[in-house]
Formats: C-alpha cells, structure tokens, sequence
C-alpha cells in the first residue's frame, strides 16, 4: 500500500520536504502520492508556478506520484477541500494513510474535534453561532472551541482546522499520520531561516527587489530556479481579473448572477453595487467582504462566477501530472483497482471541440473542462498572457532516476 498526501505546493519548500523526510522514515518502503490543487489554490488565488511545474518539483522532492486535485474541490472551503482529496486517494485502491500537517503534535485533540461534527446538536449550534452574523468558518471555531474546551486559536491556525477536516472525511480503511509543523506558521509574510511559509515565500518574490538569497535558503536550488525562471518572464496576478470581471458582473442581471454557485442573500445585488464603484480587484474583493462573507470565500465566489460555475458535482477522475519510476508502477496497480478514469492525455478524454461546444458524453468531463478552463484563465492572468489550451497540449512530466524531466 501507499500514502497519501494533499497539497498545494504554492510554491514547494523547505517545510514540505520535511514532512516527506519523516514519512520516509516511517514509511520506507512505500509510495507517496500527492493530490495537488491546479492553476488556482484553495484561497481562490492564482498559484505562482504552474500545476505541471509544481508537480514536476515535487516529484522531484520526494513525490513519486502527483494527480491534480479538481478546481471543484481545489477552490473550496477547508471541508470541501479536504473531503475531495480524501475522496480521490481512497478511490485509487492504493492508499491505507494519510500523512498531514498540523500546527500541534496532539492527534487526539484534532481527533476529539472531529468526533464533534458527528453529534447531533452540533450542527444547531453552528447555527446558533451564525445567527449573530458570523461566517460559517468562526461559527465553526467558536462551536469547537466550545465543545472541547479548546482555545479558539487551536482553531483558527489552518493546518489544524484542516487535519479537523480530513479527520472527518478519512474513511475506517485509511488511518491518519500528523507530522506536526515546523517553522514559520502559515499566515506568516516575512521569511524566516530554515522554514518559511509558502505565503511569505510568494510575498517576497512579488516584491521589486526580492532577497533571492533567503529565498534560496528556504527552498532549493531547483525550486530557486522555477521562481526566478516566472519572475523574468512575469508574474501572474491575481489583480488581473479586475477587467475580465467586470466586463461579465455588467454583462449579466442580478437574476442571472444569483444562479451561480455559492450566490445567496442578496449577494448579487452587493456585488454589482461593488463593481459600480470598485477601483481594483483588491477594491472589489474589499467591498464585498464581511462578517458573513471572508476574502477568500469572496475570492472563490467571483471565480465560479466568472468560469460559469452553477453548480458542483463530485469529479469522479484521476488527473495526473508527474511522476517517477515508482509511480509509474503505482499507475500501473490503480489502472488495475480503481473503477476511476485515468487522464493522462486530455485530448484521449476531452477534444478542444467538444470544450469549446460543451460537448460531454460522460459526467466526469465537465470537471475535467472547468480544469482546462481554470488553466485558460490563470494564463491570461499574467501581464504578457499564455497560451490558451494548455491542457491539451501538455503531457504529464516523468521524472527519471537521473533528475531530468520530459513528457511521456
């Protein structure tokens, strides 16, 4: 059997090869596979290196295997997120851990919050909490907190709320490994010696004059590369999808925006309200933020909304994106066990036809398209835009024993 791993790897760094060394060391003769988020992080952001670069790192990291997590659960709440990489790894029939990261090396204090979503009041209370005007996510906070007698702060750390969730969603056939945090903590926006976030890595790579050094120090000479390689050519970002959406919210009633996913309580009224007086993308997102509705979640929103999102279904497919010599068996073993179609060349599954005429024949191909369609608007995102239909034209990478990359 294998492990299992989810992330984002936005971008690789120290502390991700960390908590691959330690699973090594419990684990030395298995796999690990990783489901990683594609073209846009679960904070409804644009990831700073592509999905194929970030897997081809990883893999080159100590991955030996890394499938894409669907935007239909990679650009989601903490539960959804959690709940569609957990759903992924336990249908490729290879996978018996789990091994993630938490800011507390206490598994039954992460245990014990997660037992609280399986009792019956628990869901009222979360209610109770969301009726003073709270979001879903501190209604969560305050009811654990209440229910354990846990400080909230437990709570509000990411990784933890996180290891709450795929707690929640690890079925009885897969156990949990924590490999507790190390370094910086996740929010954190200055680098630190050794362990840094990725958010204080991407913060320093967007400044004019980043300190290349730390960076270095922090990461490795390849990953080193991959961001300097993307700060030449231009970054992309984010507050690029300031015209393209409000060409769509001017575009398109209040009757119509309210049919995408996630719209509710009048939500579409405050968004063209926004948009009218809006200056920036920042400005925008700023404008519609409040005690109910968090920036990321805000972020989220105007992403289905702009990629035509009315509703969500399970995405039911394995999209890989690199792997080794290892986990060119471990493809080999899920062909064999898992009922799941493995997409390793999207014009096999998907024409650039059928995406452009929305022509699916299976159900699984409308989340393979919303992918292809992420990727089409991350590239446009950059200053100088990328090429449309990446996806059809990009295989997964191998990574071969001597560290060099080429499609198969």
């Amino acid at each position: 059997m294998a492990a299992g791993i989810i992330a984002e790897y936005n971008p690789f760094h120290a502390g991700h090869s960390y908590q691959i060394s330690e699973a090594r060391k419990l684990f030395p003769r298995e796999e690990i596979v990783a489901v990683m988020s594609g073209s846009f992080s679960q904070r409804g952001e644009p990831t700073i290196l592509d999905k194929w670069t970030r897997a081809t790192l990883a893999v080159e990291n100590g991955i030996d295997l890394v499938l894409e997590l669907p935007f239909v659960s990679a650009v989601r709440s903490a539960q959804d997120f959690a709940s569609g990489g957990v759903k992924i790894l336990s249908e490729l029939g290879i996978i018996d851990k789990l091994v993630f990261g938490a800011e507390t090396s206490d598994l039954k204090k992460i245990q014990a919050a997660a037992k609280c979503f399986g009792e019956k009041n628990f869901p009222n209370r979360i209610k109770f909490e969301m009726s003073s005007g709270i979001s879903y996510a501190a209604a969560v906070t305050k009811s654990l907190s209440a229910e354990t007698n846990l400080p909230e702060n437990f709570f509000k750390q990411p990784n933890t709320i996180l290891a709450v969730e795929y707690l929640r969603a690890l079925p009885e056939n897969i156990f949990p490994v924590l490999i507790p945090r190390v370094g910086a903590g996740y929010k954190e926006k200055n680098l630190q010696e050794n362990f840094s976030s990725a958010s204080a890595i991407r913060a320093e790579v967007f400044k004019k004059n980043p300190a290349w050094e730390k960076i270095l120090q922090v990461t490795n000479k390849k990953i080193f590369d991959a961001l300097q390689a993307e700060k030449k050519f231009g970054l992309v970002r984010g507050e690029n999808l300031f015209l393209p959406l409000l060409t769509k919210i001017f575009t398109t009633s209040p009757d119509e925006i309210k049919n995408f996913f996630g719209m509710r309580e009048g939500l579409e009224n405050l968004i063209l309200k926004s948009a009218k007086n809006a200056k920036n993308f920042s400005d925008l997102v700023n404008k519609i933020t409040n005690r109910r509705y968090q920036t990321s979640r805000v972020k989220r929103l105007l992403l289905y909304f702009l990629l035509g999102v009315t509703e969500i279904e399970s995405a039911d497919f394995i999209r890989v994106l690199a792997f080794n010599d290892r986990g060119q068996k471990l493809l080999k073993k899920i062909s064999q066990v898992s009922n799941l179609p493995i997409v390793t060349k999207v014009t096999k599954h998907l024409t650039e036809k059928d995406f452009l005429q929305k022509n699916f024949s299976a159900p699984y191909k409308k989340n393979l398209a919303l992918d292809i369609s992420a990727t089409n608007l991350r590239n446009i995102l950059f200053d100088t835009p990328k090429s449309f239909g990446q996806d059809f034209l990009t295989s997964p990478k191998k990574i071969f024993s001597l560290n060099s990359a080429d499609d198969c």
